[in-house]
C-alpha cells in the first residue's frame, strides 16, 4: 500500500511507519500497530482507500493525515479557489499533475481528494463535509456532468 501511494503521490514510506494495511469488502484500512488490540474486531483504523471503482481512491481522511508528505500530484489552491472546492464544485485548472487523483492544498494544509483531468479539477470531498453553498440547479447539474466527464477520461490504474 505504502508504494502505491509513493508512486502516485511521492509519499515516502517512511511516512507510513509504524501503521499496517487490511482490506475488509471493498475498502483498504491502516491502523497503529502498536495500539491494534489482540482481539477479534469488525473494524478499527482509518478507512484510506475506496477500492470499489478503478481507479482506487483514496480518502479525503487518510490524504489529509499522510497527504502533507507528498511531493507529486497535488494542486494548491488560492482563496477563492479554495471555498469553491469546500463547497464541491468543479474548477478550471490548469497545474502539470497527471489524470487521476491528485492531493489538495491551502496555505500549506490538506483539504482533501480531487479528480484531475484536462483542467478541470472535481471536488472529491465528501458530502457531509462540505461547505454550504449557493448553487442553483443548473449550476449542480453543470457540476454533475463535468464530473461524468472528468471521470470517464480516467485511466485505469492509479499511475
Amino acid at each position: 500500500m505504502a508504494d502505491l501511494w509513493g508512486e502516485r503521490f511521492g509519499i515516502p514510506p517512511s511516512a507510513f511507519a509504524g501503521f499496517i494495511f487490511f482490506r475488509k469488502a471493498n475498502s483498504v484500512w491502516a491502523a497503529n500497530e502498536a495500539i491494534l488490540p489482540r482481539l477479534s474486531y469488525e473494524a478499527i483504523g482509518m478507512r484510506i482507500m475506496n477500492l470499489k471503482d478503478r481507479p482506487w481512491k483514496p480518502t479525503t481522511s487518510a490524504l489529509q493525515v499522510f497527504g502533507r508528505h507528498a511531493t507529486r500530484n497535488l494542486i494548491h489552491l488560492d482563496s477563492a479557489n479554495s471555498r469553491s472546492f469546500m463547497e464541491g464544485k468543479t474548477l478550471a485548472i490548469e497545474s502539470d499533475s497527471e489524470s487521476g487523483y491528485v492531493v489538495v492544498f491551502y496555505r500549506g494544509e490538506v483539504l482533501g481528494c480531487g479528480l484531475y483531468s484536462h483542467g478541470k479539477l472535481v471536488s472529491q470531498i465528501p458530502k457531509e463535509r462540505r461547505m454550504a453553498s449557493s448553487k442553483n440547479g443548473a449550476e449542480e447539474s453543470a457540476d454533475q456532468n463535468a464530473k461524468d466527464e472528468v471521470a470517464s477520461e480516467m485511466p485505469i490504474d492509479m499511475r
